[in-house]
């Protein structure tokens, strides 16, 4: 009975004082994030002049539920939906503070002779601003529907969810101390597959659940119910052994999705107030004077080093992702702060006892100033950029105008920007999990079974490393190579598109090479940095081998089909009952245009072949004369009609080109699909000599052509005819690469002219 007087009379010293302070600091137009940490010093055994908590461990328990909280609270305002709206910009943003800023955080750490657990956790705590004290800058000085305040938001979004990874990273590097690579991957492989596992039951279980009862739900049962949920995942988390944030997030993000979110999120939010002022309080009780006095210059050093670094990081990522420098400076100088995130950072690593006690005081200090500046920075970020864009040399102002744009969040939000950001995200994903599986299984598994076998160390570690990036290779073309089609109407449509565009396919490089390096650092014991660097040139020649590029796409096709042979197979059936129809008859289009460029003379492949896209010229008209199928070194002039065929990103990406150019004009002759294109050359009045026909060839086991790509098969010049698409068992390939590989029972689809035909029947390709 005694502790629980203790306990109330606890409870009532920190709410009646958080209460007043954050009045105060209410009035004085500060965030109230603040107030309640300087509540908690005042009430700290660290401040003799009011009464102090006397069972700080129970307060430290509420602290960690606040935490909890504060978890769900952000996975109720998290769904995938948003973010796969937020587009290219954000996530360029945030990749390029958090990495930067845990680079900066550990070499400053490391400069003041700190340990090894004190300067990684420092990184982490360095590179996450926060939401609350931004959010609450942009409603007073009413910013949110500005467009840069859109990007910062949508970085924030990002650097939360990082933020839950990061959590998982360093709780497995604390154990011993060091960073065991397996043990790591398998962690985080453990965690996807947790989430996976919880984001289904969330999509296919909660929510058909709480609609079946919404009729018998009042406020307090669901709110009974939602918390239940959240701490159930939360020992879910714990039993398997992660962070109990982590399984709040969770349950958050489940309940997100559910149709009872809005009201969810009304009845939490006194819940999660009420504890995430007791975690605030709590971090502020951990501010103790004389250490603040004994690190007063790493914490001003560190403070300068986040308003810095924040604001310099964060500009850059603003221009690389294509915003102009009025809209980067006015981000840049939002993102100056630290705040929640690092609290919780720096709490699991003082509750997994692998930071020094002087570490938590002093990120709270930095927090505190930081947060206190950041109004400031908002405020007079318009007028910075006034001075710097008068003071700018005009060739810098030039280029940064040329590869930006004030628009370009709306173009992120482009539907092409939307498939590309999605093809690189599944890729890249996919691509470095496959790839750390081959680095941990030649490492762990192939290397000592090699060293059995041959006997010099020199020669075994060779052999081991051939064999290991062998392996990798096709995975490391298949994350590079991406929808070229899609890039190059990106390229075309904004030229604010460029930074953002080459920023992501080097990110995908270092990503590939660091996979490689970190193969060749193991068993060669090679500084890593400069491995990375010697591994990027050899990638990128992988990358752009054609011989490469047909194994990935031999690999992607076979798993695609495998993947949806099931809906491939009924496709198939659907197509064999209804004679009429052909599979590329509705997917290919040709469209037509002149050449009303008088000093245009290039021959067809400079705008085809030599282009990251397949599109096929299967006429030119020149006057009364028809040329069919031309040769690739036919030359087009001023008053060529073309007709062209290709899906319909690869025409549009086409025609993109040759109007920036303005080389082009569109003739009366509407779009058509190839069926309707082939069928209505007889109603044109077009002569029968002079009709390009479409037809099916299937090669068997003796043809000539087969384990060869399309480039090097020779078909064309043996026929004249061109490939518009491939059937491979059920799997159709629309427009496929040319370096696709051809295989024994492929039906090609050739388009030609009557000639082509005469000459199939001739090698005995097709009947008579």
């Amino acid at each position: 009975m005694v502790h629980l007087d203790v306990l109330i009379a606890d409870l009532a010293l920190i709410l009646v004082v958080a209460g007043i302070v954050t009045i105060i600091f209410r009035k004085i137009k500060q965030p109230v994030v603040l107030g309640y940490i300087v509540a908690g010093f005042l009430i700290s055994p660290n401040f003799d002049w009011l009464p102090t908590i006397v069972e700080q461990q129970d307060i430290t328990t509420w602290a960690d539920i606040g935490i909890i909280f504060l978890m769900f609270g952000l996975g109720l305002d998290f769904s995938f939906k948003k973010l796969a709206t937020i587009g290219g910009s954000a996530f360029t943003v945030s990749a390029t503070v958090m990495t930067m800023m845990i680079l900066v955080g550990a070499g400053v750490g490391s400069l003041f002779g700190w340990g090894k657990m004190d300067c990684i956790f420092l990184g982490g705590m360095l590179s996450m601003s926060s939401t609350m004290i931004i959010l609450k800058s942009y409603d007073e000085y009413d910013l949110k529907n500005e467009k840069f305040a859109h990007v910062v938001l949508g970085s924030l979004v990002i650097e939360d969810i990082a933020g839950i990874f990061m959590l998982v990273v360093l709780s497995t590097i604390s154990v011993g101390n060091n960073v065991s690579g397996p043990e790591l991957a398998g962690k985080l492989g453990l965690m996807l597959l947790y989430l996976l596992v919880f984001v289904l039951v969330g999509i296919y279980v909660v929510p058909s659940a709480f609609r079946r009862v919404s009729r018998l739900l009042n406020d307090e049962m669901l709110l009974i119910i939602s918390i239940g949920l959240c701490l159930l995942l939360v020992v879910i988390a714990s039993l398997i052994g992660f962070s109990s944030a982590l399984g709040a997030f969770l349950a958050g993000s489940i309940l997100a999705g559910t149709i009872q979110s809005d009201r969810i999120k009304a009845l939490i939010k006194p819940v999660r107030d009420l504890f995430g002022a007791i975690f605030f309080v709590s971090v502020g009780m951990l501010i103790v004077p004389s250490l603040l006095v004994k690190y007063i210059v790493p914490i001003i050093i560190l403070s300068v080093v986040v308003i810095l670094g924040q604001m310099l990081f964060s500009t850059i990522g603003f221009l690389l992702s294509g915003q102009s420098l009025r809209t980067a400076i006015r981000g840049g100088f939002s993102m100056v702060q630290i705040g929640e995130f690092s609290f919780i950072v720096a709490s699991l690593g003082q509750s997994l006892g692998v930071i020094d006690d002087f570490l938590y005081p002093i990120i709270v200090c930095v927090s505190v100033i930081t947060a206190f500046a950041t109004p400031v920075f908002i405020k007079n970020s318009e007028k910075f950029y006034g001075v710097l864009d008068r003071k700018l040399p005009d060739r810098a102002k030039l280029l940064i105008r040329r590869n930006t744009s004030e628009n370009q969040f709306t173009h992120s939000m482009d539907p092409d920007w939307n498939q590309y950001m999605k093809t690189v995200g599944i890729k890249t994903c996919i691509g470095s999990a496959v790839l750390f599986v081959f680095y941990w299984a030649g490492t762990r598994y192939l290397a000592p079974e090699i060293a059995h076998v041959v006997n010099s160390t020199f020669a075994g570690n060779c052999i081991t490393a051939g064999i290991t990036i062998l392996f990798m290779l096709p995975f490391v073309n298949f994350m590079y190579t991406t929808n070229n089609t899609i890039f190059v109407k990106l390229w075309v449509k904004h030229r604010s598109n460029h930074l953002p565009l080459v920023t992501l396919k080097i990110s995908r490089l270092l990503i590939a090479a660091i996979f490689i390096a970190l193969v060749l650092r193991k068993i060669f014991h090679i500084p890593f940095a400069l491995l990375v660097l010697a591994v990027a040139i050899p990638i990128i020649l992988v990358a752009r081998s054609s011989w490469m590029n047909g194994v990935t796409i031999a690999m992607e096709k076979r798993f695609a089909a495998n993947f949806s042979d099931r809906t491939l197979v009924k496709a198939k059936r659907d197509r064999t009952e209804d004679r009429d129809y052909r599979w590329l008859n509705e997917s290919l289009y040709v469209i037509e245009f002149e050449i009303i460029d008088p000093d245009f003379r290039k021959t067809i492949i400079d705008f085809t072949s030599r282009r990251d896209f397949v599109v096929t010229i299967i006429r030119i008209i020149r006057g009364d004369q028809f040329i069919n199928m031309p040769s690739a070194m036919e030359t087009i002039q001023c008053g060529d009609i073309l007709q062209m065929v290709g899906n319909w990103d690869e025409v549009d990406a086409c025609t993109l080109l040759l109007e920036k150019d303005k080389a082009i004009e569109y003739t009366d002759a509407d779009d058509k699909i190839l069926k309707d294109f082939i069928y209505g050359q007889r109603f044109e009045g077009m002569p029968e000599e002079k009709e390009l026909v479409c037809v099916p060839i299937k090669l068997d086991g003796n043809s000539k052509f087969i384990r060869k790509s399309i480039r090097n098969c020779g078909l064309r010049q043996a026929c004249g005819g061109t490939i518009l698409g491939i059937e491979r068992g059920f799997l159709p390939m629309v427009s496929p690469d040319i370096d696709t590989i051809l295989r024994k029972d492929d039906m090609l689809w050739l388009i030609g002219d009557r000639h082509m035909v005469d000459r199939l029947i001739r090698m005995g390709l097709m009947d008579e």
